[in-house]
């Protein structure tokens, strides 16, 4: 498959499958299609090497996710190598105005750049509240919000949807 956008569909089917399986039950670990994420990964690599960033977002969540993992030991064991290298991708991503790569920077990146993206966050949460939403007393931060810190922390937006 030379196609990274035939690639990319690929993977969200595949997590498409996978967030059906973990729905089903929340309650325990779900193993993913290994195999099937262990070839996605080595098809997405090349690309997101290249700077595709939809193949970097997509390569940073099977990581994060440990949807290369046989066992929940096996995730567990990694997941602190495997945040790293995801956080890694989340950066190559936002660096291009990628918008959900930013959020998940924000949300669950590790390291120096990760906490800086953090704080300016929270600063833009301060400075600008009409780009923060509420639900049920609940802040919601939407396209607009991610949208700014984009363009405060890197410089660059696009329109992607988080």
């Amino acid at each position: 498959m030379s196609n990274p956008r035939a690639i990319c569909d690929r993977y969200e089917a595949a997590v498409r499958a996978y967030s059906r399986d973990c729905a089903s039950d929340l309650s325990s670990w779900h193993r993913p299609d290994v195999a099937e994420f262990s070839e996605l990964r080595r098809l997405l690599t090349p690309y997101a090497e290249s700077g595709d960033m939809l193949c970097q977002y997509a390569l940073a969540t099977i990581l994060w996710l440990g949807l290369c993992c046989v066992s929940e030991e096996q995730f567990m064991e990694g997941h602190s190598v495997a945040c790293e290298e995801a956080t890694r991708w989340w950066i190559a991503a936002a660096k291009q105005g990628h918008l959900p790569a930013l959020d998940n920077l924000v949300g669950s990146g590790v390291g120096s750049e990760a906490q800086q993206a953090r704080e300016a966050f929270r600063k833009l949460e301060c400075e600008r509240r009409d780009l923060v939403g509420s639900s049920h007393g609940m802040p919601i931060y939407g396209d607009e919000f991610i949208q700014e810190l984009s363009r405060r922390f890197y410089g660059r937006v696009t329109t992607d949807a988080v």
